[in-house]
Formats: structure tokens, sequence, C-alpha cells
């Protein structure tokens, strides 16, 4: 076969130049071509080597990959490990081929499997479901034909078929989710591939799976199956149940818990899906944690449950379904998972990510390492608690083998196992004493951990406890380890199964706390909560390009709050994404008839020490005049807990119920909220956004700050000194983006339909007198205007 038959003029010259630049040595790289193509036309270096050999990287090919590698001898007969390399590729559809140093001689050894190319999704078809007498208008009682709409499906077509990652912000009420769920499962269909949707939100997840998805089942001319796929935790795990029914009979002396764990038993004999989420009763206790599954402690194809185990049934589905749903959080403990070989979801290249302005936050925290007491604490006692733990297990069955080390064996649990569990449990909890001590002497209950404070003495005191742990954890693995070596395939799998997967929980323990100990990464920002240990990556847009942008076709992030003043580059920037398109889609609601914002300009400014006391009387009184339908955001549980015990008994005498978060679960919050107009939500944090109220239920919305990042939150502070070392304004770069961002979502609360009326009150006046302000109001949806008034124009 001829060269030029495989690769492009200009792929040869590239390949030539990188040949050259190792002066003729060995290297790999993957040959990669879009489906309508006929050669390949670019590629990815893996490896470079020396002029025997090289290493072969061949993680994260897919099929149609061509594996490539030059023979600087000109010989292009494969050898031995050419063959088993090619073997193995062979299996997936990975294509492998030989070339000399010149790039004019081909050999391929295993032809990649291209598959079928691509069907493209047909525009006008799709469209004619959106139109005003379209097919969706017959089957959905007052359809609203949108032009908005429209733009967006246009917007999923053109990324599907043209392979393109695309931020499409789409304002409320656009209808965004039918405008990616018909395209995304017109391609599933034609395609017989499968498309991941990614919410951040149970609410969005709960809409799409109980009312888009079966709407669509009698509207698509088509059969389809989708999936809501949860995070492994969320099923029992059958092992740990009958496990824990065991240690229950003579250690647990809760009487809740023994009730509760009765109605799971109870529960288990007629559960089809195994779920939390499928528990006909309430849990009050923390039993979940006992019986659920966890991934390093799986026995797999081995567990004596596996037939009728609940996660392993649903792994199944994953493979035969057209439509995955899944959360932010699973999306990249499933990416990251994959880096390292494994992961739950098929490699999927079609990804759709709703509520994408939380894709970044959420993977800061995810992809950091945590040392907590709980877990250590509860893995302890799994490990050595009552008889039915895993080393008396391990104990007395080996008491009944004969083999000539078994006195050996049964002193090194008795001598170094036995007595390194308790004080391993000893120096743990005097560990997370001096933490949370030295978090009281900082009058803090999160505090971040930098170079420069290893040197106190406090810090120290804490640093040689941790030491000490860190050198029992591995003396108790080189025990637990000898043991494996000495047992394995001399008695029962299972539990040597078990010990094995005990193992490697110990390794993630060594791994996390020495990570947390010695601050192992600059990149990373560490800190301390209560009885935890954390840590965070600064910058996920490098990671966030490994895990998922570089392995996927196409790519669709959407959400109402993609910009900041009409421009996304600050979402992607820190996401990533340098060849992405954007378009930004404005609501089909009318604001300027719709909402009236009102900015009283004589008050006090929020960093003002007197604010809340100035604006109590105020605010109470507003709050009686509006006599309900009516949502307080605060920025910090302090603020609101301060406005509740000031207001709550004057609002209770004029029969105004306050429903305050931190006081009540938002599930019954929102439920409360929609049953009676006499109701006053004052809500912090989550109630900024994935809270919808439809029909007028909220008439008014007050916000009492701007949402600016905390200073002292140890990313924001961290994030802050890096951009500023980088020679930028963190108050602009940062600071004011993330503000502007949860701005937008909290008054996206307001208006959710066409008939929709409210008043949005801004009780913080430097966004009409500090420059930054016009940012802020720039960036609500077309037709708001603001209107400055004294507070007793609004009374």
């Amino acid at each position: 076969m001829e060269v030029t038959e495989v690769f492009s003029q200009e792929l040869i010259i590239d390949i030539k130049k990188e040949i050259n630049e190792v002066n003729g040595k060995e290297i790999f790289l993957v040959g990669k071509r879009s489906n309508d193509e006929k050669i390949i036309s670019h590629y990815e270096l893996r490896a470079r080597g020396n002029y025997q050999m090289a290493p072969a990287i061949v993680s994260n090919l897919h099929a149609g990959d061509l594996l490539i590698h030059n023979h600087p001898s000109q010989d292009l007969t494969p050898s031995a490990p050419d063959i088993r390399i090619a073997s193995a590729l062979g299996e997936k559809g990975i294509g492998f081929a030989i070339i000399n140093n010149s790039v004019t001689d081909i050999y391929i050894v295993v032809e990649p499997s291209y598959g079928q190319a691509e069907i493209n999704l047909d525009k006008n078809e799709i469209i004619s479901y959106f139109e005003e007498n379209g097919i969706l208008s017959k089957y959905l009682n007052k359809y609203e034909y949108r032009q908005q709409q429209i733009k967006v499906v246009e917007e999923i077509i053109d990324s599907f078929n043209n392979h393109k990652i695309n931020l499409i912000e789409a304002g409320t009420g656009t209808g965004k989710s039918l405008a990616y769920l018909i395209p995304a499962l017109y391609f599933a269909n034609l395609n017989n591939l499968p498309v991941v949707v990614s919410t951040n939100t149970i609410n969005l997840q709960e809409q799409l799976i109980n009312k888009d998805l079966i709407l669509l089942k009698k509207v698509l001319p088509f059969s389809f199956k989708s999936l809501l796929i949860k995070g492994r935790s969320n099923y029992v795990c059958l092992r740990k149940l009958n496990y824990f029914q065991g240690i229950a009979r003579e250690s647990i002396e809760d009487d809740v818990k023994k009730d509760e764990l009765s109605k799971i038993l109870n529960w288990i004999e007629t559960s089809k899906t195994g779920t939390k989420s499928d528990l006909n009763f309430k849990l009050e206790t923390d039993i979940w944690e006992e019986i659920s599954s966890e991934s390093d402690l799986c026995l797999k194809n081995r567990c004596p449950y596996f037939e009728r185990c609940y996660f392993m049934k649903a792994r199944k589905e994953i493979y035969s379904s057209d439509l995955l749903i899944v959360n932010h959080h699973f999306l990249l403990s499933d990416a990251r998972l994959k880096n390292e070989g494994s992961g739950i979801l098929p490699d999927y290249r079609y990804l759709i990510i709703d509520e994408a302005h939380n894709l970044s936050g959420i993977a800061s925290r995810h992809l950091g390492l945590a040392y907590t007491q709980k877990s250590v604490n509860k893995y302890l006692l799994r490990l050595n608690d009552k008889k039915y733990s895993l080393i008396p297990r391990l104990r007395n069955m080996i008491s009944n083998l004969n083999f000539d080390k078994k006195k050996e064996i049964l002193n090194i649990i008795d001598q170094k196992i036995l007595p390194g569990i308790v004080n391993i449990k000893e120096l743990n909890t005097s560990y997370f004493n001096q933490i949370n001590n030295y978090l009281k002497k900082k009058d803090d209950s999160t505090y971040r951990i930098k170079k420069d404070i290893i040197e106190e003495e406090d810090w120290k005191f804490i640093n040689i406890t941790g030491e000490k742990i860190l050198v029992y954890l591995k003396k108790l693995i080189l025990s637990l380890n000898k043991i494996y070596k000495n047992i394995y395939e001399k008695t029962d799998t299972n539990l040597v199964l078990e010990l094995d997967s005990n193992i490697n929980r110990l390794e993630i323990f060594i791994e996390e706390l020495d990570f947390n100990l010695y601050l192992k990464d600059e990149n990373f920002v560490y800190w301390l909560e209560k009885s935890k240990q954390k840590n965070a990556p600064l910058d996920v847009s490098e990671l966030l390009n490994e895990y998922i942008w570089d392995k996927i076709n196409t790519g669709i992030l959407t959400s109402a709050t993609l910009t900041v003043n009409k421009s996304f580059d600050y979402n992607k920037s820190r996401l990533g994404l340098k060849n992405s398109s954007d378009v930004l889609v404005s609501s089909p609601f009318d604001y300027s008839k719709q909402v009236d914002i009102y900015i009283p300009v004589d008050i006090l400014p929020p960093n003002n020490k007197n604010f809340l006391n100035s604006i109590i009387d105020d605010l109470g009184d507003l709050l009686i005049k509006y006599d309900g339908s009516t949502m307080v955001l605060f920025t910090s549980y302090y603020m609101l807990n301060y406005c509740l015990n000031k207001l709550e008994n004057k609002l209770n005498q004029h029969g105004i119920n306050v429903l305050a978060q931190g006081r009540y679960s938002r599930y019954y919050i929102v439920d409360k909220f929609k049953q009676g107009s006499s109701q006053i939500i004052f809500g912090t944090s989550s109630f900024w956004e994935g809270v919808d109220f439809k029909g007028n239920v909220l008439r008014n919305l007050i916000m009492m700050k701007l949402p600016f990042p905390v200073p002292s939150d140890p990313l924001a502070a961290a994030r802050s000194e890096m951009l500023e070392k980088e020679g930028k304004n963190s108050f602009y770069n940062y600071s004011l983006p993330q503000a502007v961002i949860r701005f937008k979502q909290g008054f996206g609360r307001l208006i959710r339909s066409k008939s929709d009326q409210g008043k949005f009150i801004i009780f913080d006046n430097r966004i009409l007198k500090k420059s930054y302000g016009k940012i802020f109001l720039n960036s609500l949806p077309s037709g708001c205007q603001a209107q400055k008034v004294e507070m007793k124009d609004l009374l």
C-alpha cells in the first residue's frame, strides 16, 4: 500500500519533522481521521524513544485510530512486541502501522475498523417539531412557538453534524431541554451511538426523566431507551447489608437504627432498583453509609451476591441505552476513572452539559483528595470491631487451616495488626482533635494551609502526629499484604478478595494523608475543616481538557448564565475551552413589562458594619407590605439568621410564615411556599439557583447583597493570589465574574413563564455607585431597566 493512500501530504511532512527532531529515533503517534475523510490528515504524538524502542502509549485510543510506529532500520517487518501490541489493539478496532524514517513506505499490521460513517441530522425534520403547528404543539397544552428555541435547536444540530464544542447561553424560558433532547435522540437512533447528558441538580434530572422523556416517547417516530445513572453510593450492597445484619444483633443499641434495618430488609425483598431514592420511608440515621456500594470494596464477579447485585444490573443497562443522564459529579468521577483505565460509562463521544456554569466549580472540589476522621474511623471498625469484622473472620478462618506459616500469620494478626489498628485509631483521634483546636485558635471553621505556616509550632505538632499515622498505616499495609500473600488460594476466595479490597482502601488513605500533610502539589490549594483535611486543584482547565474535551467529538454546554457582560470568555477560560463556538440566545420573556427592578440609593452599602442594623426595620416593613410570595436571598447564614431573629416574631404577628433555610429542608421549603401566599423564604447558598416557581407563586425577590465570593474561602483566596502573581487583576478576572454569574442565577428565580410578573429589589447600591456595577446590570436579560428609588418609595 502506498503511503499517500493512507496519509495526506501535509501529514507526511509533519511526521517527517517529528522523526527529524529526534534524529531518526523511534516514535509512536496516533493517526486520526474524521468519518468523512478517506485518508488520515491529523495526528497526536504519543512517545519518543531511542534507536531500538519507544514506549507504546495506547491509552485513550478509539476504534478507527491508527497507531503509527517508525523503524529506523528501514526494515518494516513487525517485531514480536509489535505483533503483541497490534493484536491487543485490533480487538478494539484500532489499527497498527509501521513506517520508515523517510515516510515513503508503510506496512499496515492491522487495519483500523472505521465503522459506518455518521449519518447527519436532518435540520428541517427536527425543526418541524418546534414550529407553530408542529408535532409538539399537538402533544403540549398551550404550546408556545419560540424563535429563540429554534435558534438553540439549529445550534445543537450544527454541533452534532460538524463535531463542534459549543457554548449556548439560552435565556430562561427558551425551552432548551427539548431543544437538545430531540436532536440527541435522533442522533443516537440514526448512528447507534450513545449521547450523555449531564446536569447539576436532581430537579432537572427528574424533569428530564419524569416529564420531557415521557413526552418524547409519545412524540418521536422511533423507540429509544433512556437511563438515569446514579452514583454507586446510591445503591445498596447486598454483601454489606448481610454483614451489617450480622453485627446488628450484638452491637447496635440505637432502636431507631434497628427499626430502619428491619424496614430495609423488608424493602429489599420487593425493590426493583435497590437505590436509596426507592426507599418507601425516610431514613433518620446514617445506616445507608453502612450498607451502600463502594467501588474499592467491591468484589465484582467474585462476590456471592454478584448475580443479584443492583449496581451491576444497572451497569449492564448502560450499554443498551441511547441517552444516559448523569450529574456533574458522576461525569467527572467516570472521566477520572477512565483516565486510570476503568470507568462506568461507555466510551461516549457525544456530550451535552446542562447547567454548565457549575461544572468548573464542581470539578475543583471533586478532583481533590480529602482525608477525614469519619472515613478512617468507619474503615477501622470494619477491620476490627465485632466478630463480623474482617480481621476476626480472617483469624478464625486461618486458625482452621493447616499450612507451614500459620503460627507466623496468627502472630502478625495478634502482635502487629490488632495493636496497629488501636494505635491508628488513637492517633487519628488525637490528630483531628489537634486540627479542631487549631481551627478554634484561628477562630474559623475553615482555614487555608499555606507553606508559610509549616514552621508554626502548632502546625509542627499536628504534622508530627500525622507522620506517625502514616508510619502505622504503612506498617498495617505491610502486615495485611503478608497475610494476603500467604493465604491467597489457600482459603475462602471471597474473604481473600475482601482483604485485597481493604488493602486498596488503606492505600487511598495513605495517598490522601500524604498529599495533604506535605502539600504535595503547588498547583493545589489546601485547607482544614472540622475533622477534615481537604485540597483542590487551583486550575481545572487542563484537567478538563485531558479528561473530557480531548476525548469527545461533540460537546454542547448550555445554561442561562454562561456569559459575563455578554461575553463567554470567563467560562471558556475556566473550562479550558480553546477551540469552541458560542452563541447567546435571549429569553422569550418581555422583561420590560414583566419585571420592575428597584435599587434604593439612600441606604448604607452592605460592607458597612452598620448595614444590617440600619436596614432591618425597613426590610420588615417591606415584607409586611408584600404579605408573602417573597424570597429574600442572603449571601451568608450569619446575615440570614440575624434578619430571622429580628423579624420573625413581627412577621408572624401579621400572619406571615418565614421558611428559613437551615431550619427546614429545601424540599419542605419549596413545597410549603407553593401551598400558600403568606409565605416568605429566607434563603442562601442553594436557593440562588435550581428552584422554580411558575405562575406568580413568587412575586417579589429581594437580594440583600451582591454575591461576591467570600474572601476567606480557600479556593477564592488562592485563585486570587494566583491571578495576581500572573499580573492579572483578581477582582476583575475572578471575583467579579463569579459574582455576576451568581447574580444572574438569583435574578432568574423570579420570572419563569410569559405570564409571570414580579419585583426585583437589590439592597446593594454599589451596583449604582461602583464602576463595576454596570457589568452586573448589563448582564441582565434585554429589557431589564433598573430604577433608582429611595427606601420610602418602596414602603
